[in-house]
């Protein structure tokens, strides 16, 4: 067969050149972001600045260092997150391919035996083809619906890159704030063994009394009614104890069963922090995961109406085929036996534009959700930042409180021993004293470990920690660690 006439060949060079036009639907343009020009108020110890990426080391503790590296390095959570990016992007590789024609190869043998009815004089009933060929079909982008699934596949790789950093540093948070509260719970076990020791002694000491006649059986009954209710706390104590160490070792990728803790050093009676850096309202666009998810939802659900409107429009192909047919494999190649053919295919689905124009409702509807999803996601950002730095200012005085109130605690247990021991005051005053220093003492370690976990609270809210990931020797789970420009930054550098 002759190749393509200038009939076909002028009309199909003027939809190529069609093809470049504008794609259908609203081409998309970030929403504004309203936020306001800073924090306000906030409580001593914040201040302006660069929030600092590796902020966990500003606790001085070198094992938390390495778990909060060992966690970005082998959390199941993260390199679930990291299979999901690898997702999205194979779907949009897969979606570029639409710019590119389809088809290849394709080998045919036929056989048809003709009734006599349906053979013309002359004929064989009996028809053998062979056919050798490369077929091809290529979609002419014509109003942009191919364009628009890109568009849409390329958000959603930037929403899950986006998700991805969120999962990293919610992770390095988790991993700080159980090691916190896993040292807070030893340091409670460490009061209890204190007190306990402590009561022993008295009990002890009442038991000697007794025996010389100074004291009564009702003073021996409360000092063991005391020592029992100190030993008390211990279980429970212990199964908190395991049950962080278990959250610890879940979220280093490792079993239970097999992990141990570190081994750490006492906390100290406060900690001496720096300011913290929490830079602006502004910032948080770069650092909040997923108000970045949110807006690269968005465009993916705006990059859908234009999806959807195409179907309204005709869907163009050109369809050609190159190759061999002939009645038998030795007349394949004869000069007569080569074969081709090009021209366009034309759809046009009239009698569903009401089934269009539904799933565009649908498509739109999705977007005003998007947009709505993402006002809501900045407004909860700066909701939880104001908790967290209220949060950090109210540990903070409660642990001064606290500090107080366990001195003048302990110095009046103290002070109850040695009147009592001198013949001056009566027992029970020694139990009250030292019930209230056992108290007392629980809740400054309870205060200490709450100091901590509002401090790791604040570069949660903040959104800081996963940037370091995006070094390059520096690998998170399976995350890719030589990122582009993410899509947030991109979204906060936008004027």
């Amino acid at each position: 067969m002759s190749g393509p006439s200038p009939k076909i060949l002028l009309p199909l060079s003027a939809l190529i050149l069609l093809a470049g036009c504008a794609a259908v639907g609203p081409d998309y343009s970030p929403p504004a972001a309203q936020l306001p020009a800073s924090f306000g108020t906030t409580p001593a110890g914040l201040g302006p600045g660069a929030v600092e990426v590796e902020w966990w080391r500003g606790f001085d503790e070198p094992a938390l260092t390495r778990l909060v590296q060992q966690a970005l390095a082998a959390n199941h959570d993260i390199a679930i997150a990291a299979a999901r990016l690898d997702e999205a992007k194979a779907v949009l590789r897969e979606n570029r391919q639409d710019f590119l024609p389809r088809g290849g190869p394709a080998l045919g043998y036929e056989a048809v035996r003709r009734s006599e009815v349906e053979t013309p004089p002359g004929q064989q009933r009996e028809i053998e083809t062979y056919r050798g060929a490369v077929d091809a079909s290529w979609e002419i982008d014509l109003f942009g619906r191919v364009r628009r699934s890109v568009e849409a596949a390329q958000a959603q790789v930037g929403s899950r890159e986006a998700l991805l950093r969120g999962v990293q540093a919610s992770i390095a948070a988790a991993v700080a704030a159980t090691w916190f509260e896993l040292r807070g719970i030893e340091a409670e076990q460490a009061v209890v063994d204190d007190i306990s020791r402590n009561q022993r002694e008295s009990l002890e000491m009442v038991d000697r009394m007794l025996s010389a006649g100074s004291a009564h059986e009702f003073d021996r009954l409360r000092a063991e009614a005391l020592l029992r209710n100190v030993e008390a706390v211990a279980p429970g104590l212990e199964q908190r104890r395991a049950a962080a160490s278990n959250a610890l070792a879940i979220l280093l990728g490792q079993a239970p069963q097999t992990f141990r803790p570190p081994v750490s050093t006492p906390m100290g009676e406060t900690l001496a922090v720096r300011t913290i850096r929490v830079g602006d309202p502004v910032g948080l666009l770069s650092r909040r995961s997923d108000i970045a998810a949110a807006e690269r939802n968005l465009a993916a659900q705006t990059a859908g109406i234009g999806i959807e409107t195409a179907g309204l429009y005709p869907e163009v192909q050109v369809r050609g085929s190159i190759g061999l047919v002939a009645g038998n494999l030795d007349a394949l190649g004869d000069a007569g036996a080569t074969s081709s053919f090009l021209g366009p295919v034309i759809r046009w689905s009239l009698l569903d534009r009401g089934r269009v124009r539904a799933r565009i409702a649908a498509s739109e509807a999705r977007t005003r959700e998007a947009l709505i999803v993402y006002d809501q996601t900045l407004l909860r950002a700066l909701q939880e930042t104001d908790d967290a730095f209220k949060g950090y200012g109210a540990a903070g005085q409660t642990l001064e409180l606290r500090l107080l109130e366990s001195a003048a605690n302990r110095e009046a247990a103290n002070l109850a021993r040695v009147r009592f021991m001198e013949g001056e005051g009566v027992y029970l005053d020694v139990l009250e004293a030292e019930r209230s220093d056992f108290t007392s003492r629980r809740a400054l370690t309870i205060a200490r470990t709450r100091q901590r976990l509002a401090i790791v609270g604040i570069y949660k809210a903040l959104g800081g920690g996963w940037e370091i990931c995006s070094q390059a020797d520096r690998a998170c789970g399976t995350a890719d660690a030589t990122t582009q420009l993410t899509t947030a930054q991109e979204i906060a550098a936008r004027p």
